[in-house]
């Protein structure tokens, strides 16, 4: 009982080929998406999206106080985003809170300014929907790998939220959010 196995071997033949052809397409669409986002972008006023990164958080204005070994930071900022069909930035205004148990003893003063790298855009779109961000929520550190990338005024200790909008009406209506033009920097 003799069976011919070259039908068998000319499919599979077929399926790797049809494999691989499948595969190189994939990655040609992943990189074309990668390199979209992958360029730094800046804005007319200076400030800049890395390369790599969706967007960017700014907290310049914000006030730190110490209760014994408990500290919190409050301010007012923006989120500078990657439109998501990679074409412009938008631009909303953030409310920050911010804590941890740095403290030591009673003050009140000027918080150091707060840079943040956002890497996800599950977090950017969530920002733009009006949603807060908590970092509990989120792999938050210091490095590009990283869903939040603190660059400075945080340590990874802290506790945070990003809160969209000015004001407590923003939790209704919406954040303002603003089309901006940036362009590869």
């Amino acid at each position: 009982m003799r069976t011919d196995r070259k039908p068998i071997i000319f499919t599979y033949a077929s399926i790797a080929v049809v494999a691989l052809y499948a595969a190189s397409m994939m990655s040609a669409a992943q990189s074309e998406g990668v390199m979209r986002s992958g360029a730094a972008v800046r804005t007319a006023q200076g400030q800049e999206i890395p390369a790599g990164s969706i967007g960017i958080v700014v907290i310049e204005s914000a006030r730190e106080a110490s209760l014994l070994q408990l500290r919190g930071i409050a301010g007012r900022g923006f989120a500078l985003l990657r439109n998501s069909d990679g074409n412009g930035c938008v631009q909303l205004p953030l409310r920050f809170v911010a804590g941890d148990f740095g403290g030591d003893g009673f003050a009140s003063t000027q918080a150091r300014p707060i840079r943040l790298t956002i890497n996800d855009a599950g977090i950017a779109e969530a920002l733009v929907g009006g949603l807060d961000i908590v970092s509990d929520h989120y792999h938050v550190g210091t490095s590009r790998i990283d869903q939040i990338a603190i660059v400075e005024g945080l340590t990874v200790e802290h506790g945070f939220v990003l809160n969209p909008g000015k004001s407590l009406l923003a939790d209704l209506l919406g954040a303002d959010v603003s089309q901006i033009e940036c362009e590869a920097g």
